[in-house]
C-alpha cells in the first residue's frame, strides 16, 4: 500500500520523472513486438533468432546462406500456412508466409538493438504517442496465434488509404498494390501497377497488410 502511494505521488507531483520510471519499467519487460524485416526473408530470421533449424529450407542452395545466430537466442513468430501446390508430374506442400516482411519478436526493449544482425532488419512498428516500439498484449498474440492455426486468413493490421495491400484470392491473386479509395467498411479500390496500373474493387477480406517498400510478392515465385 505504501508503495502504491508512493508511485501515485510521483504521478501528480512529477508527471515527467513519473513517465521516465514507467518507461524504464517497460523497456525491462519482456513483451511481443512486429520487426519489419525485408520480405522472403522471414524465415530466415525466424532461424537465426531462434536457433531452431527451418524445417522448409531446401538443401544445396548456397544462395539462401544462413543468418548468424543470436546468443542467446529469443521466441519469435513467423504465421505460415501450408499449401498445396500442383505441378504436372506432382503435387507438393509451400509454405506461405501470412504477414510478409514481419516477423513477431518476444524481447525485453532495452535488447532490441541485437536484433539488427544485418541490412534486412527494418525497423521496428512505432507508437507514436509512446514514441517508443508499440507492444502486443499477450492475450492480443495468443488469439493471433490461435487463428493463424485454425487456418483463417489473418492481418495484425487493418489496411487504410495509401497501404500497401497484398490481394488473397481471385484473378489478381498474390498481386500487390495500393489502396487509393476506401469505399465503406467493406470494400476498397486498389491500384495494381504490376498490370498497367489498372485500379480495380476489392473486398476487405480479400486482401491483407503488408509494409510498404517490400518487393512485389507473387506466390508461385515466393520459395525458389
Amino acid at each position: 500500500m505504501e508503495e502504491r502511494k508512493t508511485i501515485e505521488d510521483l504521478k501528480t507531483e512529477s508527471p515527467e520523472q513519473y513517465e521516465a520510471m514507467m518507461r524504464n519499467k517497460r523497456f525491462e519487460e519482456l513483451g511481443w513486438y512486429v520487426l519489419y524485416v525485408t520480405a522472403l526473408h522471414e524465415r530466415q530470421f525466424l532461424e537465426a533468432f531462434t536457433g531452431i533449424p527451418d524445417p522448409y529450407k531446401r538443401g544445396g542452395k548456397s544462395s539462401r546462406r544462413a543468418f548468424p545466430l543470436l546468443d542467446p537466442p529469443i521466441e519469435a513468430y513467423v504465421p505460415i500456412r501450408e499449401e498445396k501446390r500442383k505441378w504436372s508430374d506432382r503435387v507438393k506442400i509451400v509454405p506461405v508466409i501470412l504477414t510478409p516482411g514481419i516477423i513477431f519478436v518476444h524481447i525485453k526493449l532495452s535488447e532490441r538493438r541485437r536484433l539488427y544482425i544485418n541490412d534486412h532488419v527494418n525497423r521496428f512498428l512505432y507508437n507514436k504517442d509512446k514514441q517508443e516500439p508499440a507492444r502486443i498484449s499477450d492475450t492480443q498474440m495468443e488469439q493471433f496465434r490461435n487463428m493463424v492455426e485454425e487456418g483463417e486468413d489473418v492481418s495484425m493490421i487493418t489496411p487504410i488509404l495509401g497501404d500497401t495491400v497484398q490481394v488473397l484470392r481471385g484473378k489478381f491473386q498474390g498481386y500487390v498494390g495500393e489502396i487509393v479509395r476506401v469505399d465503406g467498411k467493406n470494400k476498397f479500390q486498389l491500384r495494381l501497377n504490376e498490370v498497367m496500373a489498372i485500379t480495380v474493387s476489392i473486398n476487405a477480406e480479400d486482401v491483407k497488410y503488408v509494409p510498404k517498400g517490400t518487393q512485389r510478392v507473387i506466390p508461385d515465385e515466393r520459395f525458389v
